[in-house]
């Protein structure tokens, strides 16, 4: 599987649907980053893993500077 920055436009939200409950059951809501900028993340590297469901995926940064996420 592989995608790339360019193709979808829409930022990736994680957790936010059970803040948002929360919030409205007036519970206490933790607020977690959920926006990231690729020279935080990448820390200079042109590769990382991501680990999902007991899986590795590569997010990898191209030559032309595009985002690619293989599993």
């Amino acid at each position: 599987m592989t995608l790339t920055a360019n193709s979808h436009k829409h930022r990736l939200s994680l957790g936010s649907a059970g803040r948002d409950r929360r919030a409205l059951a007036g519970q206490p809501v933790s607020v977690q980053k959920s926006d990231y900028d690729t020279r935080e993340l990448f820390s200079g590297q042109r590769q990382i893993q991501i680990h999902h469901n007991e899986e590795t995926y590569r997010l990898s940064i191209t030559k032309q500077g595009k985002l690619i996420l293989t599993k």
